[in-house]
């Protein structure tokens, strides 16, 4: 085993105060993790913080600190000894623990030889529960709202059709298909072919919001052209969206989702967010039936645009038409039909 440098007078001298307290039977759990929460200075980029927090299963959280990069073993150590020492108000009195789990098995190879010093023992947990619990808590109420699901908390949605939906959103924000279509241009999607259209609105003609708004029905869309009031519009009705923004627009599951396997984006303002709205106009995890359909939607729209590559000003023409796409599970034929409404009864339910 590796031999420990000698420590510092200062450190010694808290390590010898440490041990000089009482032992409890007590199991404590601790890691370092990054939180689900950002940090936006005026002068940087926002980014992720790492916290690093222990707890007690009764005496609950111990002590947290918020770090700007991942804690290395010894800072780690540092953190425990703090929580041994001056653990967090109404967490108990100052004490040892017999026994400190952690989730990370080489910070626990390089930390058990100190901590036997302490007549503490150091274990490897994979799961902590206490901890992933109280992690969860303190999040939510520095966010201060419940957390948004990602879309693999959808049944039946897997991360490779996941994969799928963000290359074809990247591909869609590449082509910016808002240089051609804007609001007149409402569109009409029949998928799959036997079923009840939808219809998609191309957001970002006006330069503000990029994306794709879909309607349920024509009534839905008719509805959206009015001169309505927020409230009654949301009261009203439901619809789906996907929109590009920032990381911090995206639910924390769909982003450290993105990093681990890797999906794709168009650029670093271009995470796609895909969500339905809700009757208070908020915004919430669309439906498996939403996931699909959109897949499908999206794939059909890049596919009339290929059909126009030539001459994409074409694609603002009147249209009735049908492409094959493919699917992360198969080919299929989409019908499509654009405008929808036509312009006569666009400006007449703007104005009317």
């Amino acid at each position: 085993m590796k031999k420990q440098p000698p420590a510092s007078p200062k450190r010694r001298q808290t390590f010898d105060k440490v041990l000089r307290l009482q032992q409890t039977d007590e199991a404590w759990e601790g890691a370092g993790k990054m939180a689900r929460l950002w940090i936006a200075p005026e002068d940087q980029p926002p980014y992720r913080p790492y916290m690093v927090m222990f707890v007690s299963a009764e005496k609950g959280i111990l002590r947290t600190e918020l770090l700007d990069s991942p804690p290395s073993s010894e800072r780690l150590f540092e953190e425990l000894l703090n929580a041994m020492r001056r653990p967090h108000l109404g967490a108990g009195r100052a004490r040892r623990p017999a026994i400190v789990y952690l989730d990370n098995a080489e910070n626990v190879a390089t930390r058990s030889p100190r901590l036997a010093e302490l007549n503490v023992r150091c274990e490897f947990r994979r799961v902590l529960p206490a901890f992933n619990i109280m992690f969860d808590e303190i999040q939510k109420g520095m966010n201060g709202r419940e957390p948004i699901p990602g879309l693999l908390s959808i049944a039946d949605v897997t991360p490779p059709v996941v994969e799928h939906l963000y290359q074809l959103a990247a591909n869609y924000c590449r082509l910016a298909p808002w240089r051609w279509l804007s609001d007149m241009h409402p569109m009409e999607i029949r998928y799959p072919r036997d079923g009840q259209p939808r219809y998609a609105v191309v957001m970002g003609s006006g330069r503000e919001v990029f994306g794709l708004a879909v309607y349920d029905n024509i009534e839905d869309l008719r509805q959206a052209y009015m001169n309505l009031p927020p409230d009654q519009l949301y009261k009203s009705r439901t619809w789906l969206a996907l929109y590009f923004d920032e990381a911090m627009a995206m639910s924390f599951e769909d982003l450290e989702a993105m990093e681990k396997y890797r999906w794709p984006i168009a650029g670093e303002q271009a995470y796609p967010i895909f969500a339905r709205t809700t009757r208070k106009g908020e915004l919430t995890v669309p439906d498996k039936k939403d996931v699909f359909w959109i897949e499908g939607a999206l794939a059909a729209i890049l596919e009339f645009f290929e059909q126009h590559r030539q001459n994409p000003r074409r694609v603002t023409a009147p249209a009735k038409t049908t492409v094959t796409i493919s699917t992360i599970s198969h080919k299929e034929k989409v019908d499509l039909l654009i405008p929808a409404i036509d312009e006569d009864e666009l400006f007449e339910l703007k104005c009317g």
